[in-house]
């Protein structure tokens, strides 16, 4: 438990770092954009299976339509 909370608070240290330091702004912007990225997945889980399930029907294999 306690390597948990020093690996938690090694890893809250260098997330404040990064933000203080200009060069790790970069880095924080691009993490954010993939979690907005992994959330907008988790919302629209439904419509992208239905778009996904649509494609593989018109696809074909091998020339047999599946």
């Amino acid at each position: 438990m306690r390597i948990l909370f020093f690996k938690g608070m090694w890893l809250r240290n260098k997330m404040i770092n990064a933000i203080r330091n200009e060069d790790g702004m970069g880095v924080i912007e691009i993490a954010i954009i993939i979690l907005v990225l992994i959330a907008i997945g988790f919302l629209f889980k439904e419509k992208i299976m239905q778009l996904v399930n649509e494609l593989l029907d018109k696809m074909n294999v091998d020339g047999i339509t599946s």
